[in-house]
């Protein structure tokens, strides 16, 4: 069965949550014997600057497209968009992979988590997806209903697939000392929280939160991940404020090396974000066997599954509330929560996927 699985998203400077997806679907894909996968690429992309990763993507099997023409004389049983654009060849399967729909969600739009470019033109790909796709996949139950509200499709024909964490455990003990002293903490006397400065990721009311609790007293915070410099200044402005400048940490984004360290070391992983679709990170500190908090939002709830205080990220007071919570779980409540999170794999989500393209073929 050959799958031409729409990458373009791989040429995105920073990986996260949606490149992160594609690289591991195919690297799994690959691995089954009946699955032939190949990226396919926009042409715009095959002539513009690429990183040392991204020309060794083009070692695999891949194809160029251009305005839903494949530019190769292979023929593909599936057509599968993992983002976007939609891949819409016309004698193939047609699939679509949905992350999530926040920007759209009417809870948020005053929060404006985009731009109005941007959420016109998200919604105009949802709307293909509504009217062209064979089948669409969504990466959560909550995800699922969130598009079933917005587009009349077939709900049996919609399938929730999760995803899986990505993040490797550290055993580098350098690699952890170089960086505990770069940022002046000794182990398990700090919390970690990744999405970096973020509206959508909550930073702000993330830091109220952390300041209301008695745990500031004693442990750092430290954020990592992309800088939005749109949303800096309320954050900074509110550090410099109340004093915190030596119990927050704001990183930037770090490599995979250097955050698996941070987490192998951190007391606890802060994660109030507004809204997830999935939610790999709440996976990831689960592996690395850090008690969570997340948001009672979205998919959170479901992709933690009892294993994490959930908190209403709206609220300050209630993130407080819930950091103070997290000295209560037990090691008994985080060996579970970590067996919890080792059932999901990129192999269980790959044979999931296979299941749909073979029930629609």
């Amino acid at each position: 069965m050959k799958i031409a699985l729409e990458s373009s998203s791989l040429f995105f400077k920073n990986y996260t949550g949606i490149p992160f997806y594609i690289h591991n679907l195919y690297n799994s894909l690959k691995d089954i014997d009946a699955i032939d996968p190949y990226l396919a690429f926009r042409l715009k992309r095959k002539f513009k600057k690429k990183s040392d990763f991204q020309k060794n993507l083009l070692n695999n099997k891949h194809l160029w497209h251009l305005n839903n023409f494949a530019l190769t004389t292979t023929k593909f049983d599936v057509a599968h968009s993992l983002h976007s654009p939609f891949l819409n060849f016309s004698s193939s399967l047609k699939v679509a992979t949905v992350h999530d729909l926040a920007v759209h969600l009417p809870q948020f739009k005053s929060y404006e988590l985009t731009t109005p470019y941007f959420e016109k033109k998200r919604m105009a790909l949802f709307k293909d997806f509504s009217k062209k796709a064979d089948v669409i996949i969504t990466v959560s139950e909550a995800t699922k209903q969130d598009f079933l509200s917005f587009f009349n499709y077939p709900e049996d024909r919609i399938h929730a697939i999760p995803l899986a964490p990505s993040l490797k455990a550290q055993q580098n003990n350098k690699t952890n000392n170089d960086l505990l002293k770069e940022f002046n903490v000794a182990p398990k006397t700090y919390f970690i929280s990744l999405g970096g400065v973020s509206l959508r990721k909550n930073t702000l009311n993330l830091i109220k939160g952390y300041a209301l609790s008695k745990e500031s007293q004693n442990k750092k915070l430290i954020i990592t991940g992309k800088i939005e410099s749109k949303h800096y200044s309320p954050v900074f402005n509110f550090i410099k404020e109340n004093s915190l400048e030596n119990k927050i940490v704001i990183t930037g984004y770090l490599s995979s090396e250097k955050l698996a360290a941070l987490y192998k070391n951190a007391a606890a992983f802060l994660f109030p974000t507004f809204y997830e679709g999935f939610g790999i990170p709440i996976l990831e500190a689960m592996l690395a066997e850090l008690p969570v908090l997340t948001s009672n939002t979205g998919a959170a709830p479901e992709t933690s599954k009892n294993h994490a205080a959930l908190v209403n990220p709206f609220k300050p007071e209630d993130i407080a509330a819930g950091i103070e919570r997290l000295s209560t779980i037990t090691e008994d409540q985080i060996k579970q929560a970590k067996q919890f999170a080792t059932t999901f794999t990129w192999e269980r989500t790959a044979q999931k996927t296979k299941m749909v393209y073979e029930k629609y073929m």
